[in-house]
């Protein structure tokens, strides 16, 4: 079965995508969260830190988690809105080039769900 593509609502893949997005941020915020906690809990991060001293000759370099963690937020909802934003757009550009080519045709291929079995006992029947 062949379909053609013609317009896709922005406002659908605004919302989509807005959803999206926030998702893929709150999941890389807790496994941020989580890698910087078994990171310390380690002591990969003063070992980190005293090799960054050695190598440049200071004694006072320290990461700071909380400035880390609220510069990964921001830096990540920019980001979100960036793409969300990017999604958008697309949505815009594939119907002004759909109006122009005439949309985009798709092939499904229809497989049946119930397929009968060769051999099966038949049902009961009920006097």
């Amino acid at each position: 079965m062949r379909r053609l593509i013609r317009h896709i609502d922005p406002w659908s893949v605004l919302k989509l995508s807005l959803l999206l997005f926030l998702c893929l941020w709150v999941i890389v915020m807790i496994a941020g969260v989580i890698v910087w906690t078994v990171a310390t809990s380690t002591g990969t991060i003063d070992k980190i830190e005293s090799m960054v001293n050695t190598l440049l000759g200071q004694s006072n370099f320290r990461f700071n988690g909380d400035f880390l963690f609220r510069q990964m937020g921001i830096i990540g909802m920019i980001l979100t809105l960036a793409m969300t934003a990017a999604t958008t757009v697309m949505a815009v550009v594939f119907n002004l080039i759909s109006d122009i080519i005439g949309g985009v045709w798709i092939t499904v291929i229809e497989e049946e769900t119930a397929r009968p079995v060769s051999g099966s006992p038949s049902p009961p029947t009920l006097l």
